[in-house]
């Protein structure tokens, strides 16, 4: 029997949603801002994203040892990284145009920002969370994210050059404020029980693991670094051409928030239905699903082919997500490694950043070669990566 989401769960999960809210202004529309103070210069993108995810990969590995030495004081760190983030948004609008001439500041600004997030974030998720409710909690956080996603782009979209600083000061004190007050109700006592003999070490946690636990771990770092490409590279790749196809934030919030439901929707019926025997039907349709996309987008990238790769994109490529997120949360119990817990987490962090990093790479080089052929050979790269991902997910899962 299946036992309900406790008070941590829910709070932690209640954090990430108003976090969600947060990081449009981070991300997407981030973007988007960045695109039109630089004349479209996806170079400037491609390094903003490479710093970031390079800072956020390293800061996981520093703090490692604070994580796993301090278990006590994760909750602490989590609200710093919130803290941090809140800065660096206000910071943006402070700065407006001035980004384009800071923006390497800026993404190192980010990066830290991520690494004190994210890095005690996932393992608490890990510790919080049980096993028999990891489907229910991803999927359910999932779409109430996607719900989020329904309604706040299309309020930023069309506000977004118009608030002014004073306004987006006060929503962001809020949202910080309300981040900092659920995340008391997250129980401290839940973290480190398991490896407080162990003091943090990379190289003890591999010296540790069985021929088999190795074999099965590599399958997830492989995931993890297909992860880090698909997800984010093509996330980015997707706004940078929607941006240039419609040219307005307008747009763009109005097909996020359309493209969200179709998500919702995909969500919903995963959550309900999937179970690991459906797994290789369910892995090849979204793979074709998104390779059609991507094939219709490379033929010719006008408003109907943009409009049908995104579809596609967006009802497979979060189930996909999620998938991965129960998978490598799960496998800390079912692998005996709760003592590593914290250097599991790092690796998996570390094969995600090389995944992003060399995704945004590619985008880096389609940037300086500034044709529209090489831009249709880097997505068609990039999501060749998603059947890839289909069958190591499938090996995983069987």
């Amino acid at each position: 029997m299946k036992s309900k989401l406790d008070k941590s769960a829910k709070s932690l999960m209640a954090c990430d949603l108003t976090n969600s809210i947060v990081s449009l202004f981070g991300e997407t529309f981030l973007v988007a801002y960045f695109l039109q103070i630089s004349n479209e210069n996806i170079i400037q993108v491609s390094i903003f994203y490479i710093i970031l995810y390079a800072l956020l990969g390293i800061g996981s590995i520093l703090l490692g040892n604070i994580i796993k030495n301090n278990p006590q004081k994760r909750v602490a760190i989590y609200r710093f990284g919130i803290i941090v983030k809140s800065i660096y948004i206000l910071l943006m609008v402070l700065f407006k145009e001035e980004i384009n001439r800071y923006f390497m500041a800026f993404a190192m600004f980010y990066g830290i920002a991520e690494a004190l997030y994210w890095s005690t974030h996932d393992v608490m998720n890990i510790e919080i969370v049980e096993n028999e409710n990891r489907k229910k909690y991803m999927a359910t956080k999932r779409m109430l994210d996607k719900l989020i996603h329904i309604v706040v782009p299309i309020i930023l979209g069309t506000s977004i050059e118009l608030t002014s600083f004073t306004n987006m000061a006060i929503y962001i004190f809020v949202l910080t404020l309300i981040q900092i007050i659920i995340s008391l109700h997250i129980d401290t006592n839940k973290f480190g029980t398991q490896g407080k003999k162990e003091k943090y070490s990379l190289k003890k946690y591999i010296n540790s693991l069985s021929i088999y636990q190795k074999e099965k771990l590599n399958k997830i770092y492989q995931l993890a670094f297909l992860y880090g490409i698909m997800m984010d590279t093509i996330r980015v790749l997707v706004v940078i051409i929607t941006i240039m196809t419609f040219k307005t934030s307008l747009n763009l919030g109005i097909l996020t928030t359309v493209f969200s439901i179709f998500s919702m929707m995909s969500l919903y019926l995963f959550n309900k239905v999937y179970s690991k025997k459906y797994s290789k039907k369910l892995l090849s349709f979204c793979a074709t699903l998104v390779v059609f996309g991507v094939i219709c987008l490379i033929v010719d990238i006008n408003k109907t082919t943009l409009i049908i790769y995104n579809f596609t994109y967006n009802i497979t490529i979060y189930i996909l997500e999620v998938m991965f997120k129960i998978k490598a949360d799960d496998v800390v119990k079912e692998y005996n490694i709760e003592k590593w817990i914290v250097e599991y987490h790092t690796f998996i962090e570390g094969f995600m950043e090389i995944g992003r990093i060399t995704g945004f790479f590619l985008m880096l080089i389609a940037g300086f070669l500034n044709e529209i052929f090489y831009f249709k050979l880097f997505l068609l790269i990039v999501t060749v990566c998603i059947p890839i991902y289909g069958i190591t997910m499938y090996k995983v899962e069987k």
